[in-house]
């Protein structure tokens, strides 16, 4: 793919976006709807929460929601929205076309909204459910944190702009699922909806994104990068074990073993399929772009377990 060769996905974008177009979602909270989809809850399936009392298992969703609130809007208004205002930079990637980076304003406005009703959903959960959010920072925050300070400061950049794309081009069973449960809260799968519709504008932007970068980059810093993907990709896709775990300690009477209950669901076939098929559309678009031609980068992704639907 070329510059000249883009292709904008907002050309309607003051008509379908859902921060310019759509309502302020305010659907009331239905008596028996759950608040987060248990197929989507890793800790749905551990056998000491299955044996829990049915309100143990609700408050565990209500968490579930929480957690996945607050990644949204760490994340958005975290790496995501600063690699937008990098891109608009006029020293970084110059040779982008301008739609690109006109396009980047419509990303940065997105997601920006999409952390503000993330968080206005959060609040009303708390109010309706009376469930207190457990304090955490978000797993991927720390890995990020963790890749940034170990490269020198020319590659950090190059770090975050990638920690960007893999996020915006991994397509989750949140996105894709959560609309689609009806024993979730109306409020919640209409939020879900919502943020789907414009995050499928943001994979292809992203995808065109990597698809003009990586070409231009020179071997050694392609084998370099392509080393790191398969821990930026957990960093999005592992359980968060130390927030889960946290979950589990604020109901002591229920769970005496927190640690080892989320050691052993992280580490079930069940977890390792799920981070799997979660990351198809990000390794199809690696190996579409001959990412796995290179032995070290895929001998990076087969030892993280990545490289099944890799091709």
């Amino acid at each position: 793919m070329t510059a000249s060769e883009y292709r904008s996905r907002f050309t309607e974008w003051d008509q379908r976006s859902w921060v310019r177009s759509k309502p302020h979602r305010d659907s009331p909270f239905t008596t028996g709807r759950h608040y987060f989809s248990a197929d989507l809850c890793p800790l749905s399936a551990c056998p000491r929460v299955l044996a829990a009392p049915a309100g143990v298992r609700a408050a565990i969703l209500v968490h579930s929601l929480y957690l996945h609130l607050e990644f949204t809007v760490q994340l958005e208004m975290g790496p995501v929205n600063e690699i937008c205002a990098l891109l608009r930079s006029p020293g970084f990637l110059p040779w982008l076309p301008a739609a690109m980076k006109d396009d980047v304003l419509r990303i940065y406005t997105d997601e920006a909204g999409h952390a503000e009703m993330s968080n206005t959903l959060k609040s009303a959960v708390v109010a309706e459910t009376g469930v207190v959010p457990i304090e955490h920072r978000p797993r991927f925050l720390t890995e990020l944190a963790a890749l940034y300070s170990a490269e020198l400061p020319a590659y950090r950049p190059l770090v975050k702009l990638f920690f960007a794309i893999v996020s915006e081009t991994l397509i989750t069973g949140t996105l894709t699922k959560l609309p689609k449960d009806p024993a979730v809260q109306p409020a919640v799968r209409e939020l879900a909806r919502d943020h789907a519709a414009d995050e499928g504008r943001h994979h292809a932007f992203f995808r065109q994104l990597f698809e003009l970068l990586w070409p231009r980059m020179p071997l050694p810093l392609r084998r370099k990068i392509g080393a790191l993907l398969p821990r930026v990709i957990h960093a999005f896709l592992w359980p968060d074990e130390p927030a889960l775990t946290s979950v589990l300690r604020s109901m002591p009477g229920e769970f005496d073993d927190p640690v080892r209950i989320v050691a052993e669901m992280s580490a079930s076939a069940r977890n390792r399929d799920a981070v799997l098929r979660n990351a198809t559309p990000t390794l199809r678009m690696l190996r579409d772009n001959g990412v796995f031609e290179d032995p070290s980068v895929s001998r990076a992704f087969l030892d993280a377990g990545l490289l099944g639907r890799a091709g």
